[in-house]
């Protein structure tokens, strides 16, 4: 049984792949022409919804938002938090945001989900102090799954790590 024109030799076969040293490099130069040409920064849940429904490719996105609230769930055995974020520049007080956002969101959950961009991090409690604190404007640098899920609500999935922010309140309390 003949499966086709098979290559007579390894070496007839190694020479049509590129090497691990060769696509390394290729991966380090793209990254340095990214890091040269920076992300696009986008910092409102209505600009991220337009770039989804686009479809199309997109340079580097790095996500600027301001945590409203994070909310404890388990899938299975699986602890989970849920990161609820509103546009960065929202110039609405956040007592008020939360009054209307998280107050009312069982109720309500496709609306306002619709509103926020829900970010999901695995293995953590909203207790955590490791977490920025609510009203605090989070850099988003790195996620996966980014999506916009029934053409209207804004979610992806990070890793702590991936996050950074600046604390509004940089007091230190000694216990």
């Amino acid at each position: 049984m003949t499966l086709g024109a098979l290559p007579a030799t390894s070496a007839e076969v190694e020479s049509t792949k590129s090497t691990p040293y060769q696509r390394m490099r290729e991966l380090l130069g793209a990254r340095a022409v990214e890091a040269e040409q920076g992300a696009t920064v986008v910092d409102s849940v209505e600009g991220l919804r337009e770039v989804l429904r686009r479809k199309e490719p997109t340079s580097k996105l790095l996500l600027r938002m301001k945590l409203l609230w994070i909310s404890d769930h388990e899938y299975g055995q699986w602890k989970l938090i849920r990161m609820h974020f509103v546009d960065a520049q929202a110039p609405e007080p956040l007592d008020d945001m939360l009054s209307v956002f998280k107050v009312s969101y069982e109720a309500n959950r496709q609306d306002i989900d619709s509103l926020l961009l829900t970010a999901t991090l695995w293995n953590l409690e909203s207790d955590s102090e490791l977490l920025p604190s609510p009203g605090t404007i989070v850099d988003i640098n790195e996620y996966s799954n980014l999506q916009l899920y029934n053409d209207t609500q804004c979610q992806l999935t990070t890793r702590l790590s991936q996050l950074s922010w600046e604390q509004a309140n940089a007091e230190v309390q000694l216990k």
